[in-house]
């Protein structure tokens, strides 16, 4: 086997080696010496393996891209023309004003003005470690691309996100992070949730003032009950409730028959703040609270809720807990609501948990997802019509939590009558 550099140099004897007075004397040269100890033979073996593969993984990148090179030609495609155009579009920018226009398209047939919003509660971040912190942090970068992707994109509220934490640091990373994520219909606020959204309902009604120390009262809003939330009252599994108003809903839905309070405004950032009326202001930094229409609802997504969702409301804002703990924080989300409503009334936040015990036998698995599995739900149940809970529940968990769709009574029913005729018949 040979001998690296590095073991030969430590097995020679050096020609001339310092004396233990020059070493005394010259304590860095000693630093430097222990600094640097010289490598076991397991150590010089994990190196050149590294290294063996580095090279690998070189070689195989020079020949993936020649072998690109080859099928370009072959085709004859003009690679050296197909460079200078890439450059020449990303100094005038029309790749970027094509995708603007796409997204534009996007936001008109998804109607996103008149959709229900998604706010994603960030004030979890004292009791949650690091590691926890970065998870929240992947889980918010998914939730935006699959949001950017979808068809039938909605707006998302991250409130919470405060400069020099550790959630946001790691958002800062990616590129683009925030200002290219607000045009996608993605906005973070400093602000506490209960903070940002009091202003709206105050900017909603005329208040047009921006100072922080505002403080809101509870004379603005209700606090009905929202019609699409059902009350367990024997058991989370058995209530299958739904109102007359769900149907509507629904059918009001399907049909795009859904009125617009608010006009979208042309540049896909500034869709959400600018008043038809522009009694407040025309300046989204001068406005940068979600714009709400009127009896606006709130409802905290918690699985410690007693109330099962049945459907989604167009005017009402679905709060995600921004919550990585390793299902060690008992009760946080459901917590934070009632301490919301107990120091606010004007927000009036119920709380709700999704159908997935009426829907799906999850066996032995956990029923705690990820926040972007959440916020995936509720859009592919947008996506599919306001309806059929169970297949938007199937289609976004993954395939490691092993459930299965829950048989409803009648389909038992019919496939115990058809054994019995095929046996009849036998």
């Amino acid at each position: 086997m040979e001998n690296s550099p590095s073991a030969e140099a430590d097995t020679a004897q050096p020609a001339s080696a310092p004396s233990e007075k020059q070493e005394a004397n010259n304590p860095s040269a000693s630093s430097e010496k222990d600094a640097d100890p010289p490598l076991s033979k397991n150590q010089l073996k994990k190196r050149r393996r590294w290294e063996k593969a580095q090279s690998i993984k070189k070689r195989r990148k020079e020949q993936a891209r020649e072998l690109k090179r080859i099928k370009a030609k072959n085709a004859g495609r003009d690679l050296d023309a197909e460079r200078r155009q890439q450059l020449q579009n990303e100094k005038e920018g029309t790749g970027w004003k094509r995708r603007e226009e796409r997204w534009k398209e996007i936001l008109q047939k998804a109607d996103i003005d008149n959709s229900f919003r998604v706010c994603l509660d960030c004030s979890f971040e004292d009791q949650m470690t690091s590691k926890e912190m970065n998870s929240l942090g992947l889980q918010l970068r998914y939730a935006y691309a699959v949001n950017r992707k979808s068809a039938m994109p909605v707006h998302i509220d991250v409130c919470g996100l405060k400069k020099g934490g550790e959630t946001r640091g790691h958002l800062e990373k990616v590129e683009g992070f925030p200002e290219r994520w607000v045009g996608r219909a993605f906005r973070c606020y400093e602000d506490e949730m209960e903070e940002v959204y009091c202003k709206s309902i105050e900017v909603a009604n005329g208040v047009t003032s921006t100072n922080p120390s505002m403080k809101c009262d509870g004379n603005a809003q209700d606090g009905k009950k929202s019609p699409i939330i059902s009350e367990d009252k024997t058991s989370a599994a058995k209530s299958e409730v739904k109102t007359s108003t769900d149907s509507e809903d629904k059918a009001s839905t399907k049909n795009g028959d859904v009125k617009a309070s608010i006009k979208s405004e042309k540049e896909p950032e500034d869709t959400e703040n600018v008043d038809s009326n522009k009694d407040a202001t025309d300046n989204v930094s001068d406005l940068p609270y979600p714009k709400l229409r009127p009896n606006h609802k709130f409802v905290y997504l918690t699985g410690d809720s007693p109330n099962t969702l049945t459907s989604l409301d167009n005017n009402t804002t679905y709060i995600i807990g921004g919550i990585v703990d390793r299902n060690r924080l008992k009760r946080a989300a459901i917590e934070r609501a009632e301490s919301i409503n107990s120091q606010n009334t004007l927000l009036s936040i119920q709380t709700a948990r999704l159908p997935l015990d009426e829907n799906l036998d999850f066996k032995g698995s956990t029923r705690i997802l990820t926040c972007n599995h959440v916020f995936e739900i509720l859009q592919r149940y947008r996506e599919n019509g306001y309806e059929d809970w169970r297949g938007s529940v199937m289609a976004v968990l993954p395939c490691r939590k092993d459930v299965e769709e829950k048989v409803e009574r009648n389909d038992e029913v019919k496939a115990n009558m058809k054994k019995v005729r095929v046996q009849v018949l036998l």
